[in-house]
């Protein structure tokens, strides 16, 4: 495979992304460069521009990472959350609430999707950390409890440590919504479900 190559744009920089990049560099040959726009190019012909499709590939040619889950319901519980943070976490209209959402999902797991690091966490943590507004209610609740302890476990991480203090977008970013491309619709089909008979739960994760 060829080298692949990440722009950013500095102003406004994909951090999920970037911490994609970090977790996935030990097995693709990928550089990251600064340009107009976000975007990840593949080869001449083909380049994604969209955050969420940008994330997908990279966890798809880095599967042994295992960012994108490992089964079919794991695939559906990551592209709920990447949907999450790209409609409900963006929204001023709604941000109280999905944050609220957010929390109580988390009232027993340690991550969002399984037993390990999935781009739901890259994804969900990046919104957070890059919009103003999400900045202010994590500080100032103190029912966000759930919610602080994963965003801090994640934090402390070098990748995380790395991301954020290298492309920190709070200062750049107005207080409220950041200005990303919405990747919805993109869910894989599971067998024998039903259109409006779905229910997608998130059990606690096991214990041990």
């Amino acid at each position: 495979m060829a080298a692949l190559c990440l722009t950013v744009n500095a102003g406004n920089p994909p951090l999920e992304a970037l911490l994609a990049v970090e977790h996935v560099k030990g097995d693709v040959s990928i550089s990251v460069e600064e340009g107009k726009e976000n975007l990840l190019r593949v080869s001449e012909s083909v380049v994604f521009t969209d955050t969420n499709s940008i994330l997908r590939y990279l966890a798809r040619v880095a599967a042994t990472s295992g960012l994108y889950g490992s089964n079919l319901m794991e695939h559906t519980e990551i592209d709920h959350w990447l949907e999450f943070s790209a409609t409900k976490l963006s929204s001023c209209d709604v941000l109280t609430s999905a944050i609220k959402e957010l929390n109580h999902c988390l009232s027993l797991r340690t991550y969002l999707v399984g037993n390990s690091l999935t781009l739901a966490d890259l994804c969900v943590w990046a919104t957070l950390k890059g919009n103003a507004a999400c900045q202010e209610h994590l500080r100032q609740s103190k029912t966000l409890v759930h919610v602080n302890r994963w965003y801090g476990f994640l934090e402390a991480q070098q990748a995380f440590r790395s991301v954020g203090t290298k492309w920190d977008a709070s200062a750049n970013k107005a207080t409220g919504a950041p200005d990303r491309k919405q990747d919805i619709g993109k869910f894989v089909e599971l067998p024998g479900a039903e259109m409006g008979k779905v229910t997608v739960r998130f059990p606690p994760e096991a214990s041990g």
